[in-house]
Order: structure tokens, then C-alpha cells, then sequence
């Protein structure tokens, strides 16, 4: 009776002709290498993605959904910082040496980069939760390599003497991909069996 069980519960499974899989990336950190006052100077963050999202791309997969994760730090004990992001599959910098924009040089490629990260004021000294789950994350998967347009900029200082650059961290992303591999013709199968 036990086996007639497992072995029902098997077949329903199956049946669903699909399977879920579930990727979740290591936590890492990047700090965003720009800092202007009043206003917004941009840098261009280079990200080689790992191999559990690269890999997908012969798997004949449906992304279901993408979210990131992270905590935005402000390390000034003064200064309240404007930040936003743009997820950009164009890009002229590297992980190691990332690209530095101010509003009148731009690359053309930032009106297309997505927003993930809209305009927010980020208090002194503070550590903010973020979620990002924008629909164009799920273009990430499969993807080597991504840039983040980042935006890092002083709106107001606080008593005390400001120390600039202050560099806004970007700590503990990790990303997390529902994905879902079907098995076209199974279905059929198993109703032909009789099941």
C-alpha cells in the first residue's frame, strides 16, 4: 500500500509536465566608487554574474521570477545620500575599473538601462533593506555579464564636518531565480499509460 502511494504521488508530480528549480547566488558587496554634491554624478558598475544563472542558457528554462536582495548602507555620520540604480546589458567598464558619468556625457545606452533602484534619500549613518523584483531582472539570467548605473549624490549635510567621497555600499546582494524546465510530450505519456 505504501509503494501504490509513493508511487501515486510520483505520477502527480509528473504530471505537471514541469519543474521548479530554485537558484539563489552567494552574498557579495560592491561599493559605489562616486560621490558628488547637489549633482548627480553616475557610476557604471561591471558584474560578472556566477555560473548557477549563466548555465541556464541551454536548459530550455522559463524564468518565472528575479529578485535581488541587499542592504544600501550610508556610512556618513553627516550627510544624507540620493541614490538610484539602472540595470544596463550594455556597458563600457569592467569589474575592475568602473566607468565615472556626469549628466552631460551619458552614454546612450542610459535612457534604455532599466530602473531598478528608483531616486531615494538615504539618512546618515543608516542601513536601508532593499528588494528589487522589477520584471527586468529576469532578462539577467543567462547572462555573463551585467552593469549597474548608479547614481551616489550629497543633499544635505548635518552638524559636524563633511569628509567626502563618502562611498554609498551596496552590501549583501544576493540574487534569487524561480525557474521552471518543462517536459513537453510527458503529459501524454502518462495519459496513454492509463494514469
Amino acid at each position: 500500500m505504501m509503494t501504490r502511494a509513493l508511487f501515486v504521488s510520483c505520477v502527480l508530480l509528473l504530471s505537471a509536465c514541469s519543474a521548479e528549480i530554485s537558484v539563489q547566488t552567494e552574498p557579495f558587496d560592491q561599493v559605489v566608487p562616486v560621490t558628488s554634491v547637489l549633482q548627480p554624478v553616475y557610476a557604471e558598475v561591471a558584474l560578472d554574474l556566477p555560473e548557477e544563472t549563466v548555465n541556464t542558457q541551454d536548459l530550455d528554462i522559463i524564468v518565472e521570477q528575479v529578485a535581488a536582495t541587499l542592504t544600501l548602507v550610508n556610512p556618513s555620520p553627516t550627510l544624507t545620500l540620493r541614490t538610484s540604480a539602472r540595470l544596463s546589458f550594455t556597458g563600457t567598464a569592467t569589474p575592475e575599473e568602473p566607468e565615472v558619468y556626469t549628466a552631460v556625457n551619458l552614454p546612450a545606452y542610459y535612457d534604455t538601462a532599466a530602473e531598478i533602484l528608483p531616486v531615494r534619500d538615504y539618512l546618515p549613518n543608516s542601513r536601508t533593506a532593499v528588494r528589487i523584483d522589477t520584471p527586468a531582472l529576469k532578462e539577467v539570467i543567462g547572462k555573463r555579464r551585467v552593469w549597474f548605473i548608479v547614481s551616489n549624490t550629497v543633499v544635505r549635510s548635518g552638524i559636524g564636518t563633511p569628509q567626502l567621497p563618502v562611498n554609498i555600499r551596496l552590501e549583501d546582494i544576493v540574487f534569487q531565480a524561480l525557474l521552471t524546465k518543462p517536459f513537453p510530450g510527458l503529459g501524454g505519456a502518462l495519459e496513454v499509460g492509463g494514469l
